[in-house]
């Protein structure tokens, strides 16, 4: 007794081919097309191969060329193991992912612009977090290996095998780019970002100004805080393309949606105001209206979701009450009560606004993953005996 699966029509009109294979995956039934299936490791595997090549010339050429027949293991700059393969694994891996991710999910229907943006910023972001983790390895490995040396071919041949790794990953998160990834990209390197401002300021007791304090002149390493909030700003843009590009394969697209998108786009470039313009002299102005437009776009989303996006989730929308209520309450205590000082009260705005955004951006994947489910039925073909 053979049995088929009734598909509807409104999805089979959407098979391209002919010829699919079927896989059982956590108690699921998945269909995927029998052409140009990428497998991602062999992928990675056979496309890290020349820069890790070019990472070992490099290594080559600048261990012999400083003369030194021991090269140390970390410290040094960029005489050692540690310098000279963070150095090849970010700058050949930058342009790896740039050239990767370009071959492989850029779609020809954006515009120019978009396309330049989005490479830049999703390969610097991939780029900056491995860097971030190359530093905090190395730092481990220097604590742990102290005084060690090694010689120019060794030391050469271990640095690229450093930097091959880094090669490899970086080449399979390049084609394997997902919504969900750019979501934790953007977490990490806002929080990061703004808690390394923090830590960089923290005996020029900034808390006692306020947040915006860290992005100022008179601020510690100010730009790191200005360039959080303008890569942020990018990230989310970013985000911003990839969930709607999605909506607009669907019937879900509509005047409503475009709206929702529009506002996402406004309140991203209001994020880079607040770094393109810090809280000083006559930039003040533009920063204030810029972390103002921020809070006020928020709320203004918050009481026409329900309109917007009758779809949503009741879920989301008693939590869009909770970050409603908490956001005026907030803004009472500073303004009104003077309980909550501006320092905290900019920190708890942000921190909320912030969150509810991402879980906006859940809440829209959600949605637009329920529109495109399809019960299908499960029958039994008689054979004539």
């Amino acid at each position: 007794m053979k049995k088929i699966i009734e598909i509807p029509d409104e999805v089979a009109d959407k098979f391209e081919q002919q010829n699919y294979k079927m896989s059982v995956e956590h108690n699921q039934i998945v269909l995927k097309s029998d052409v140009d299936q990428l497998d991602a490791q062999n992928f990675s595997l056979h496309y890290m191969l020349i820069p890790s090549l070019l990472s070992l010339l490099i290594s080559l050429f600048t261990f012999f060329l400083s003369g030194h027949s021991q090269i140390n293991f970390t410290g040094g700059r960029y005489h050692s193991v540690a310098g000279i393969s963070m150095l090849c694994a970010t700058i050949i891996g930058f342009v790896t992912f740039l050239w990767v991710y370009a071959k492989q999910n850029t779609s020809p229907q954006k515009r120019m612009l978009s396309r330049i943006r989005e490479l830049v910023t999703i390969s610097l972001a991939y780029t900056l977090i491995v860097f971030a983790i190359q530093a905090l390895i190395w730092y481990i490995l220097g604590m742990t290996f102290v005084g060690v040396t090694l010689d120019r071919f060794t030391a050469s041949f271990v640095a690229a095998l450093f930097s091959a790794i880094v090669f490899y990953f970086l080449i399979l998160f390049a084609a394997s780019v997902k919504i969900s990834h750019l979501i934790i990209l953007l977490f990490i390197t806002f929080i990061g970002g703004i808690f390394l401002s923090m830590a960089t300021n923290g005996q020029n007791a900034w808390w006692q100004y306020n947040f915006s304090f860290l992005g100022t002149g008179e601020a510690k390493n100010q730009w790191q805080f200005n360039f959080t909030m303008i890569f942020s700003a990018l990230m989310l843009l970013t985000i911003t393309d990839y969930l709607f590009m999605d909506f607009q394969k669907s019937d879900l697209y509509n005047f409503k949606v475009k709206i929702v998108q529009a506002f996402y786009y406004i309140i991203a470039l209001f994020i880079a105001g607040v770094g393109i313009f810090p809280a000083q002299s006559w930039t003040m102005t533009f920063h204030n209206a810029s972390a103002y437009g921020i809070v006020l776009c928020i709320i203004i989303l918050i009481v026409l979701s329900k309109y917007l996006l009758p779809q949503i989730s009741r879920e989301f929308l008693s939590m869009s009450a909770i970050v409603f209520i908490a956001l005026v309450t907030s803004a009472i205590l500073f303004l009104k009560v003077h309980y909550l000082s501006l320092t905290v009260f900019e920190i708890i705005a942000f921190a909320i606004s912030f969150t509810w955004l991402v879980l906006m951006i859940n809440a829209l994947q959600k949605m637009l993953h329920e529109s495109s489910v399809y019960q299908v039925e499960v029958v039994e073909l008689k054979e004539n005996i």
